[in-house]
């Protein structure tokens, strides 16, 4: 609703909830400067192609609520490198890799979509239940080390398919 009420109007208010940003504003000087970020959910079919691979939001893009870009992405690398050392040719790493990867990247990408509402949502409801679910449940046993899972990208045991493990967590 911002470009409606104009720029001015939504640097008032952006004054208003940040007040050390009014150094910045004046280089914002039409709606134009300004990006809009927009996320999208994606995962490719085929994470591979002849003599390529896709990691990280190349093949799994999800908004970035959960923080989960970089530690995807890093498992996404160590399992390419696993199925590479252990294929005999590349075409066979590529499937090996995506045969590893695959449930784990579904697991988050159903996460991301399920998350999204409660964290980037116009609705008031959503953060609310939010806000009042997350620090209780990190109060129960084993909450805190769930938590701790997802966010270290390590829920479904994504390292054993390459014989590894992660140190405990939580």
């Amino acid at each position: 609703a911002w470009p409606a009420a104009g720029l001015d109007a939504w640097k008032r208010e952006l004054l208003g909830h940040w007040p050390e940003v009014e150094a910045l504003l004046p280089a914002l000087d039409r709606p134009e400067a300004m990006a809009l970020a927009v996320y999208r959910h994606r995962i490719a079919t085929k994470p591979y192609g002849e003599r390529l691979a896709a990691i990280g939001d190349a093949w799994h893009a999800t908004s970035p609520q959960l923080g989960q870009g970089a530690n995807l992405a890093l498992i996404d690398a160590a399992a390419l490198s696993h199925a590479l050392a252990e294929a005999g040719d590349i075409d066979a790493a590529l499937k090996r890799y995506a045969a590893i990867r695959g449930l784990h990247v579904r697991l988050y990408h159903a996460a991301s979509l399920l998350f999204t509402p409660f964290y980037q949502s116009d609705a008031r409801l959503p953060p609310l239940v939010r806000d009042l679910f997350v620090k209780p449940a990190t109060q129960v046993p084993g909450g805190k080390a769930l938590f701790a899972r997802l966010i270290a990208g390590m829920l479904g045991n994504p390292l054993k398919p390459m014989g590894l493990t992660a140190k405990r967590l939580g």
